[in-house]
């Protein structure tokens, strides 16, 4: 198995801080962030940023179309430079 590497992390965050990911891809990028500062500031930056989000829209739940047309429109996107 190939190491998983930041752009790789950068793309599958979103998922893997709201649960999202498989077991073993989750465990990659959980490894991942422990070893990459980089990485790591910016799971924690988007840990908070959705935290707050949380907190100030004060919803539970997101309406599941919603949810499917955010995942479409981030599988559009193309990523993030590091």
């Amino acid at each position: 198995m190939c190491p998983i590497d930041c752009r790789q992390v950068l793309t599958q965050i979103e998922l893997y801080l709201d649960g999202e990911l498989d077991v073993s891809l989750h465990a990659e990028v959980h490894e991942h962030i422990g070893t990459c500062g980089n990485c790591a500031d910016r799971s924690e930056f988007q840990r908070r940023l959705k935290a707050m989000l949380r907190a100030k829209c004060g919803c539970d739940e997101v309406p599941a179309d919603l949810l499917q047309r955010v995942h479409a429109l981030l599988q559009e996107a193309p990523p993030t430079p590091l």
